[in-house]
C-alpha cells in the first residue's frame, strides 16, 4: 500500500516513522481547541493517524508563562514517554539572566532536545541579545531551534534567521510556517539553500498547492520537516496534504520523520 492509498482508505501510518515537529498543547485565548488541547487528546489524535512523536511547546509558553508551560510539557512527556517530547521555550522579555537560569534548570534535569522561540507573540526580534543564552547552548550542543516566522516578518523572518545561522553554525534553525505563502517560500528557500543549518517546516493552516513539490525541487528533501500545529490546528489536513503531494513515497518518508529523527537526534 502506498502512503497515498493509506490516506485514501483511512489507514493509520503503522510501520512508518512520523514525527510532528511543530506542536503545541493546552488552550489558546482566542481559538477553539477541542478538549483544551490536553496531552491525552493529542495522543489520541496521533494514534488515529499513526503519528509516533509530537515535539511540543505549550500555548502558555508562547503566551504569558513560559515557566509553567515548560513544566507542563515535561509532565506530559513523563506521562507519555517517547510520544511527547518537550521544546524548552523562553520569553526574551524575562531577560537573559532569567533565561539562563531556566536553561540551567532543564539541563540539570536531563538532556534538552530542542528550543522554541516565538518572536511574534513576545514582540522581540530573534536576533536580540536576550535570546543569546538559547543560541549559545544550542551552538554548544548542536540543537535545533524552532522559530515562528511569517512572510515579511522583521522579528523572526528568514533574513533574520540567516544572520543567526551564520553566527551560530552548529545550532539548527527551523523556519516555521514556510509554506503559508509564495512570498514566504521564496524568502525562506533562498536563505535555507544558502545555509546548511537552516530548515523548513510546513506547519500551518495553509499549504499552497504545489508548494511541497516546489520545495523539494529547490532544496532537496533533506531540509523539510513535517509539522501540524496540533492541537491549535487539527493534524489531519496537514498530514493529508503531505501524503497527497506529487513526490515519491521515499521523499514523503524523509519529510514525515526521517529528517526530524536526524535533526533532533531522536
Amino acid at each position: 500500500m502506498t502512503l497515498q492509498e493509506a490516506l485514501q482508505t483511512g489507514t493509520p501510518l503503522a510501520g512508518e516513522l512520523v514525527i510532528d515537529s511543530h506542536c503545541h498543547m493546552g488552550p489558546w485565548y482566542n481559538f477553539h481547541v477541542p478538549e483544551d488541547g490536553s496531552p491525552e487528546a493529542m495522543v489520541h489524535s496521533m494514534d488515529l493517524l499513526g503519528i509516533d512523536v509530537a515535539i511540543v511547546s505549550p500555548h502558555v509558553c508562547i503566551g504569558p508563562d513560559y515557566h509553567r508551560g515548560n513544566r507542563e510539557v515535561a509532565a506530559a512527556a513523563a506521562q507519555f514517554p517517547g510520544r511527547i517530547v518537550p521544546y524548552i521555550t523562553v520569553n526574551p522579555n524575562a531577560g537573559a539572566a532569567e533565561i539562563q537560569t531556566e536553561i540551567d534548570y532543564w539541563d540539570s534535569q536531563g538532556p534538552i532536545c530542542a528550543f522554541k522561540i516565538h518572536p511574534g507573540t513576545h514582540q522581540y526580534k530573534a536576533s536580540g541579545e536576550n535570546y543569546f543564552p538559547v543560541y549559545e547552548y544550542a551552538q554548544a550542543h548542536g540543537l535545533p531551534i524552532l522559530v515562528h516566522s511569517w512572510a515579511g516578518d522583521r522579528l523572526g523572518g528568514p533574513s533574520v534567521l540567516a544572520g543567526l545561522a551564520e553566527k551560530y553554525p552548529e545550532a539548527k534553525y527551523i523556519t516555521a510556517h514556510s509554506a503559508t505563502s509564495w512570498q514566504m517560500v521564496d524568502e525562506a528557500a533562498a536563505e535555507t539553500k544558502a545555509h546548511d543549518n537552516l530548515y523548513f517546516d510546513v506547519a500551518g493552516s495553509i499549504l499552497l498547492y504545489g508548494c511541497l513539490e516546489e520545495m523539494v525541487e529547490r532544496l532537496g528533501v533533506d531540509k523539510i520537516l513535517f509539522g501540524t500545529d496540533n492541537p491549535f490546528i487539527d493534524p489531519r489536513p496537514g498530514l493529508g496534504r503531505l501524503l497527497m503531494a506529487r513526490i515519491s513515497d521515499d521523499d514523503k518518508r524523509q519529510i514525515l520523520g526521517l529528517n526530524a529523527k536526524r535533526i533532533f537526534g531522536l
